[in-house]
């Protein structure tokens, strides 16, 4: 006897990897349960043909991408919070992969909404982004990661919720909001789960392998802001070196310091190419560099020993942020980013005058922003038992060349965790990008495939033995060596992959 038409119907979906869906509408898809928290509201709107530049997490390679999806928005109070969440959760319409990507944000957001959203959904994953309960237009990076003001109920009254929400409850409720509308609107449930985050983000990653293991199948973590609490406004000391000397080095003098920095350690790894593979091995100061030249505006200048003093306290870890006129006058920008912090979460004064700040100020400043903020915001346990037996994976890169987020916190944390398991590998390997900024950027090449190797790891079992990295400024391809193994030339033209190995 043939087989019926719905027989034969079902067949193709299996073998054409097709996935039953539900209207695109509120009235079908099914409002998620979260524990300790009341959903609001559930939107659910198709949406065709939208385009949008966008990127993933740590990578180079974004574009503009055309995508067509069910663009679901859940709200969501926690009990006696008194905070409104909105997870965004976009599931696209055709060619689904049958995963779901959560995604982080960065600075003071967790999350980024379509920026990140739309790269995703191209990919065919079904994907999330939370605001955390910060309301603000997730298109303009630069403002909500820098934005502290919702930090404060009022003037020296910290709002721990919206805090919590930061630090770790909103993305944890972002997994189980996404995976439960990606279940009800396909039909299934997604085969595995990933979170991808670069910054901000990536310390959102490591949260989730600390406290719910459960939330994600694979974590990818760039850049994490691991002890958030300590690097933030520890990154303010080189505007405060400046004010309180009132010397402001023009970005073409601390280009040039840089410079010769570059200069002095390049070959460390065997290989002149702009890149510094080893800066563990690079022990120069600003001021062995102080009387060389550099060029601004077509007139060459002298390195100088009050810039050299700025330049050293950022090279402890952040940049200078400075400005001139066309005389060569310069002043600071100052820097939200790391300000903020400080007014917000330590002083929690929003006209807390950090011109004046001066050096006791700074550092008792430190002290309370570690004692006041670690438990809740470092990101630093390093007992990840409960995630390796669970069977997940974790794969974390930081460029070395990172001008916000020094990378030893990393590298310490690294070997804690090795410390508490010396098979750590087995599940979470960490890779160092030589020449790679913060996120991306820079001469270095990007392990633009990071997610792919991950996403290899957790369901085909083969453990990333490096990461592949291209489209550097140098036009150079590596391959990135998991750490404590370093980059180091081996001979042939430095732009191929087989001219450099791990020893």
């Amino acid at each position: 006897m043939p087989p019926s038409t719905s027989t034969l119907i079902s067949l193709g979906a299996l073998i054409f990897g097709a996935f039953a869906v539900q209207q695109c509408s509120p009235d079908s898809i099914s409002k998620p349960s979260l524990l300790g928290a009341t959903i609001h509201g559930l939107q659910a709107d198709e949406v065709h043909n939208y385009t949008a530049v966008s990127l993933g997490p740590g990578t180079n390679e974004g574009g503009r991408y055309t995508i067509s999806f069910c663009n679901v928005t859940v709200v969501h109070t926690h009990l006696d919070w008194n905070d409104t969440v909105t997870t965004q959760v976009w599931l696209p319409l055709d060619d689904w992969n049958g995963r779901f990507q959560g995604l982080g944000g960065g600075g003071y957001s967790t999350g980024f909404g379509s920026i990140y959203l739309t790269y995703a959904v191209s990919q065919g994953f079904a994907a999330a982004s939370t605001d955390g309960g910060v309301p603000g237009d997730s298109s303009t990076v630069t403002t909500i990661a820098t934005d502290l003001s919702w930090a404060l109920t009022s003037d020296h009254n910290i709002n721990w919720a919206l805090l919590k929400n930061y630090a770790y409850k909103a993305t944890a409720d972002l997994a189980e909001i996404g995976k439960q509308i990606t279940d009800s609107y396909y039909d299934r449930p997604a085969e595995y789960s990933y979170f991808n985050g670069c910054s901000g983000g990536g310390r959102q990653g490591l949260a989730m392998a600390q406290q719910f293991p459960d939330a994600f199948d694979g974590i990818l973590t760039v850049a994490p802001a691991i002890n958030i609490e300590t690097f933030i406004p520890a990154g303010f000391w080189p505007t405060l070196v400046m004010n309180q000397d009132g010397i402001y080095p023009s970005s073409c003098e601390i280009d040039g310091f840089v410079s010769a920095a570059v200069n002095a350690c390049d070959e460390l790894d065997g290989v002149k190419d702009s890149i510094i593979s080893r800066p563990d091995l690079c022990n120069v100061t600003a001021l062995d560099f102080v009387g060389k030249p550099f060029t601004c505006n077509g007139t060459q200048h002298a390195l100088s020993p009050s810039a050299a003093k700025v330049v050293q306290a950022a090279w402890s870890g952040s940049y200078i942020p400075t400005e001139c006129t066309s005389n060569r006058t310069c002043s600071t920008l100052g820097s939200a980013l790391f300000g903020n912090w400080i007014s917000y979460l330590v002083a929690k004064d929003p006209s807390f005058n950090l011109d004046n700040m001066t050096p006791p100020e700074f550092f008792s400043s430190l002290a309370d922003s570690r004692n006041d903020y670690a438990s809740m915001l470092a990101a630093n346990n390093a007992d990840l038992s409960d995630f390796k037996a669970r069977g997940k994976k974790i794969i974390t890169w930081h460029g070395l060349a990172d001008e916000v987020i020094p990378i030893q916190g990393l590298v310490e944390y690294y070997k804690n965790v090795l410390e508490q398991d010396r098979y750590a590998g087995d599940f979470f390997r960490f890779l160092e990008a030589p020449g790679v900024g913060h996120c991306f950027g820079g001469p270095g090449p990007v392990p633009n495939g990071a997610l792919g190797q991950l996403m290899d790891w957790v369901e085909n079992g083969i453990a990333p033995d490096t990461l592949h990295a291209t489209r550097g400024s140098n036009n150079t391809a590596r391959d990135l060596c998991p750490y404590p193994l370093k980059q180091r030339y081996a001979g042939g033209d430095p732009a191929v992959v087989s001219s450099f190995t791990c020893v």
